[in-house]
């Protein structure tokens, strides 16, 4: 994949789901003004990640936000829905934001090799760090965001989850080891990374419904992280 393309997902993926706390996505929900607001800050995103390798992207970068808006404010005119659709939309959304910034590095150019802008995009195209940060970025907030929206839509049920306080932070830690002990070999560690939510969760009093969500969303965690862990593995 080329630098330029990792970089622009990368700033997607920051911009869209790490850089979008909780309020600004209530924002969202709420307000245009938090649409336009959260836009600015894919926007930015996309730039900063750009100038390593192209210090002129500013354009494709701000056309690529215009849309990105765009695309969140017919979102927003959508009413509630089921759990099911819900994660077709996740999807659908996901699919054009990806869609507009392949097509904007077409246009461009960018699809082709292209020498670096800076030192820093030199030693980024000549190292393995673009990928890695892709990933481990990836395990972070859009993991749990597609985590969240899959089980639901597994389970026909609109049970928030993480359920509990500190589960979606305790979810990241969990996948970023995983990956981390695939990427260095060190397969036999994994369950040791699964067995104290395993352990706290049979103590916890759960319903049945929600242990059902519980296990499915740890089932789905822990094989992002080693699909993820295993990409890793083969790029290093």
């Amino acid at each position: 994949m080329e630098p330029m393309l990792q970089a622009m997902i990368l700033a997607h993926f920051l911009g869209d789901f790490v850089f979008q706390p909780d309020c600004l996505a209530h924002w969202k929900s709420q307000s245009a003004w938090g649409v336009l607001a959260h836009g600015a800050i894919v926007t930015l995103c996309l730039w900063l990640c750009a100038l390593p390798f192209a210090t002129d992207w500013w354009p494709y970068a701000l056309g690529i936000g215009v849309l990105h808006t765009l695309i969140d404010l017919a979102r927003t005119k959508v009413g509630p829905v089921g759990p099911g659709p819900a994660l077709a939309l996740l999807l659908a959304d996901q699919a054009a934001h990806l869609f507009t910034i392949v097509v904007a590095l077409a246009a461009a150019g960018w699809l082709e090799p292209h020498p670096a802008a800076t030192p820093l995009g030199d030693w980024l195209e000549n190292s393995h760090v673009l990928g890695l940060a892709l990933g481990y970025v990836l395990l972070t907030m859009p993991a749990w965001v597609l985590v969240h929206f899959l089980v639901r839509g597994i389970g026909g049920q609109s049970t928030s989850l993480p359920g509990r306080p500190g589960e979606k932070y305790v979810g990241i830690l969990e996948r970023s080891l995983i990956a981390t002990l695939v990427l260095v070999g060190q397969f036999p560690l994994i369950p040791l990374v699964v067995a104290p939510r395993l352990v706290v969760d049979g103590r916890s009093g759960r319903v049945e419904a929600e242990r059902l969500s519980y296990v499915n969303e740890l089932l789905i965690s822990v094989g992002l992280a080693l699909a993820v862990g295993l990409l890793l593995r083969g790029l290093v």
